[in-house]
Formats: structure tokens, sequence, C-alpha cells
């Protein structure tokens, strides 16, 4: 019994002991959580005052000053900014029904000029912001891309930003005009439902085992809703562009290359030909006019062979010939014309003004297209035209995109690049763009716009061209001399010092006048080369090949780049 007794004795001591480390072992737990719960708290407490006061800078009012295209405008937030600069351009194009690709700039007060705006927490109540359109397919977003938003920043349609209902807005395109340039990467439309089914399960069988679809009912529906797609873009598609449609069309459906091809697509490139063809053909019937004007019939005496003077775009542009407006006739639009006349005379009217302008852009296209109207002419028919900023929306109208924004943006975008390119330049040609250079190296705080006319004369120089071919400069000099002067040439811009003057000279006669500066002159004689219909001159090709391939970035993809071109674009690139 002793024996037993002793047992319970030593377990009745280990078990007391284990109590004890137990209660012990608790109790510490108990009182660590506690203190874990309450440090949870503290920071709980912290974030939820931090976030009242971010939450109240956010729902402060801003008023802003909005630059776009020619027009100043105002816009308000009531219940603050959005979270990120992406949610911010998706409010502005909203806002102020912008469908093309934009940036934003700020105004900086230190330096007292435009910089790109890449934080809200930039923006400041009553600061000036200006609206950059983005080239298509040119230009990649300098805006920060910020990942996990959270959208619930984004005013909703119902509450957008409050924009003054004072400013002048310029009318959107008709809708029988083209809104698009050709895309980057053609996007392949849906086709019927048979299509679609049938090219998934050629999808699914080819991944397989590599057998390619052979249907003659599913290419046939495929190449008619091809060719309506990219009649969407353009009415004559050039051999480039085709080629891109067909190596989307097998990117997308791998099944439908072609046994054989040397790059699988070739068959499909030559049905897409003929199958537009016939397309255009069909459109012909109901008086398209950008296919009528082609016809035999509509042709002059001389010209009255299929293909001889087809007019069709060479320069990209989207609007060449379009249809009168839904209701419009020839001759309500040339009462139209009339009106403008006495309108132009007068101020005070822009808004009058550009809607007419807009409604009359078909009638113009038809002269300076189907007519081939003289310059001095037309210049009489149209005077309302001839004014930067009618200009600039003629431009817009033909190619959906703004000209002077977009040309002096990637003009100053590249001004470092440009300017490293020309100090290395060698030769002969260098030492006349170090002439030209002198006054940037001797003045660092030069201004914006004498740098860009130093810019655009090296850039002549560089590629191989002659100043002198485009830009007459004169000294204390009447400007009614040098019009005397200019009357033999087909395209020049003079600048005058002592007095000031810059001016552009189209076939002799003087179009546009009272120019601030030589950039300016340069941007606008690409735009009226557009609005009326101009090749570009043969010795300054080069030139305007860069002026519309890079600067504001249309390119149809014929005819090919040139090697200067491509060099140029490569350096500037790298």
């Amino acid at each position: 019994m002793s024996t037993l007794q002793t047992l319970k004795t030593f377990i009745s001591q280990r078990l007391a002991v284990a109590l004890e480390e137990i209660s012990g072992l608790l109790e510490t737990t108990i009182s660590n959580y506690e203190e874990e719960i309450s440090h949870q708290r503290r920071l709980l407490s912290n974030e939820r005052s931090g976030s009242q006061i971010h939450t109240a800078d956010m729902q402060q009012a801003f008023k802003f000053r909005v630059v776009i295209h020619h027009e100043i405008k105002k816009i308000t937030f009531q219940n603050g900014l959005p979270s990120s600069v992406e949610d911010l351009i998706k409010v502005f194009k909203q806002a102020f029904t912008i469908t093309t690709e934009i940036g934003l700039q700020y105004k900086d007060t230190d330096f007292d000029d435009f910089f790109t705006l890449t934080s809200t927490s930039d923006l400041k109540d009553k600061d000036t912001l200006k609206v950059v359109h983005i080239p298509p397919g040119l230009l990649k977003s300098t805006v920060s891309q910020e990942h996990n938003h959270d959208t619930s920043d984004m005013s909703p349609v119902d509450d957008l930003p409050s924009v003054d209902s004072q400013d002048p807005v310029i009318p959107s395109p008709p809708a029988t005009d083209r809104r698009n340039l050709w895309p980057a990467v053609f996007p392949i439309p849906v086709f019927s439902y048979n299509t679609e089914m049938a090219l998934q399960q050629g999808n699914d069988i080819f991944l397989k085992d590599g057998t390619l679809l052979t249907s003659q009912s599913v290419k046939s529906d495929i190449l008619e809703r091809l060719a309506e797609a990219m009649f969407s873009y353009t009415a004559y598609p050039n051999d480039p562009q085709r080629t891109a449609v067909a190596h989307a069309l097998i990117e997308r459906h791998p099944c439908l290359r072609e046994p054989g091809s040397y790059n699988g697509c070739d068959g499909w490139q030559q049905s897409l030909k003929y199958k537009c063809a016939n397309y255009r053909s069909k459109l012909k019937a109901h008086g398209n006019p950008e296919l009528m004007i082609n016809t035999l019939k509509h042709k002059q005496e001389g010209d009255r062979k299929p293909a001889k003077n087809v007019k069709k775009p060479r320069k990209s542009e989207v609007n060449y010939y379009p249809p009168h407006p839904a209701g419009e006739t020839d001759d309500s639009l040339e009462n139209t014309r009339l009106e403008l006349i006495s309108a132009s005379k007068s101020r005070d009217n822009s808004q009058m003004m550009n809607d007419m302008m807009s409604r009359t852009y078909s009638c113009r296209r038809r002269e300076v297209v189907g007519q081939s109207m003289q310059v001095a002419q037309f210049y009489e028919r149209w005077p309302a035209l001839f004014n930067p900023v009618q200009i600039n929306e003629e431009f817009r109208r033909c190619n959906t995109i703004p000209l002077e924004s977009t040309f002096m943006s990637q003009l100053d975008r590249f001004t470092s690049k440009f300017l490293q390119l020309f100090s290395s330049k060698g030769g002969a040609v260098g030492q006349r763009m170090k002439g030209f250079m002198t006054e940037l190296r001797q003045d660092q705080h030069v201004s914006v716009v004498k740098k860009r006319d130093v810019i655009l004369r090296c850039l002549i120089e560089y590629l191989g061209e002659s100043v002198p071919e485009l830009i007459s400069d004169y000294y204390r000099t009447a400007e009614t001399k040098v019009h005397q002067d200019l009357q033999a040439e087909s395209m020049r811009i003079y600048v005058c010092q002592q007095p000031d003057a810059v001016g552009i000279i189209i076939d002799g006669t003087p179009v546009m006048t009272d120019l601030d500066n030589l950039p300016k002159a340069c941007c606008l004689l690409l735009g009226l080369t557009y609005a009326l219909n101009l090749d570009y001159p043969p010795k300054l090709a080069k030139t305007f090949e860069v002026f519309q391939r890079l600067f504001v970035g249309l390119d149809m993809l014929q005819p090919k780049q040139t090697s200067k071109f491509i060099s140029l674009k490569n350096k500037l690139f790298t």
C-alpha cells in the first residue's frame, strides 16, 4: 500500500506542476493576444483617420481651365479627382466627347510651361490642363499605368463633371464620314453564326492534328465580311493593307492557313484583292460618290480609261471623297457656301461658321478632287477656309485627328534627339546646320518656338533637301514686295524680319498671312496640302514624308517608306 500511496502522491505533484505551467502559458498567450488586438485597433484607427483626411481632400471641388485645339473650356469636379491619370483621361473623353486617344499636360507654375501629367496629386484647383491627341499606332502612352486601381473613383455618366456650356464646340463629323484611321492591327470582324461555329471546330481540329479547314462556303462568307470591314477604313486598300488583313485572319484562325504558301496567307491576299473590287462594284450601283468618280462616265474626255487618273487617297486620307450629309443637295450646299462668304466678314460667329464648314466639307472635296480647281479660284470661293482654325478643322474632317497639337507635340517629343543627330552631322551639310544652331548654343534659355524653327530648318538639310526650296527669308522688305517676288513659286513659306511677317504662298497666291512663326506655317502648309488635295513638292518629298508619317502619324503603308525616313526613324527610336 505504501508503494501505491507514493505513486499517487508523485502523480498528484506532477499534475499540479503541469497545471501551473499550463495556466502560466495560457495567461501569457491571452496577454499577448490582448496586446496584439490593441495594436491592430490602433492601426485601424490611424488608417481610418488617414482615410477620412484623404477622402476629405479627394472630395474637394476642383476647377480646371482646359485647352483643346484652339478652344478654352472649363471643367469642374464637385466630388474630388479620380485616383489615377488613366481614370481622369476617361472622364475628359466622356465630358468633351473625344473619340481619339489623348494625353494630359498641366501648366507648371515654376517653369511656366506644360508638362506631361503622370499623377493627379500634381494638380491644384484652377490649374490649366492641355489635351494632347496621340496619333494612332505611333505614340505609346506616357501616362503611368497604375495596377489594381479602384474604378469606383470614376464618375458615372449621370454624374460627369460640369462643362461650361458657353464654350464653342466643334461639331462632330456627319454620320456618313469615316471615323477611324487604318488600325495598326486589323480587327477581324465576327462572321455569321454558321461560319463562327465552323471556325471554332476547325481551330480545335487544327490544334490537335494540324488539319486545315477548306470549306468554300466558309471562305465566301469570310471574304464578304472582310471586304465590308476594310471599306469602313478605305475604299481602295493597297497590297500591304490586304496582306496585313490576311495575316491578322490566320493569326486569329490558324485553321485557315494555306498549304504551300510561303507565309500561309498569300492566297487570302489575292482573294481579298478581287473581293474588294467586287464589293466596290456593288456599291457603285448605289451611287457611292467615292467610287462613281472613277467610272468612265464621270472621267474627263482624255482620261476615259479604267486605270488612268484614278482618284483615291494617296496620303492616308480617311474621308477623301465623302457623300453629302443626309438631306443636303448641291443646291442647298451652294446656298450655304454663299452664306459662309457673308459670315466670314463678321466676327463672333465661330460656332455658326464651324457648323456650315462641316456641312459643306463634301462640297469642297468635289471641287478640289473631282474638278481639280485652281488654288486662286478655290480661294475666292471659300475664303472662310484659309485661317488657322479652319485649316486645323479641315484636317480633322479629312483625317479624324487634330493637326497642330499633334504636329507640335511630336516635334517637341523628338527635340533632344534631333539636336543630337544634327550636332553629330559632318561635312557641308553639318556646317550649314551648325549655322542654324548657333543661336541655340549662345542662349541656353531660347524659346520653344525658336527651337522648333531651328530643328525644322536643320531637318530639311539633314534629309538632303534645301531650305530655300521651302522657306524664303527676307529682311526689311515689305510684305507686298515679297508677294510679288514669289508669284512664280508653286509652294513657299516666307519669313520677314523688320517688319515681322510669316505667310504661305501656293501657286503664286498668298493663301495665308499674319501667321505667328515658321513652325506653325510648316504645320498649316501640311494641312493645306490635304485641304486642297495637293501633291508634295518633288524637291521636298522627304521633308513632307517626315511631316506626314512622323509628326502626324499618317501612314497607309504605301508607297514604301524611303531609306532616309527609315534611317531617321531608327535613330530617333533607338
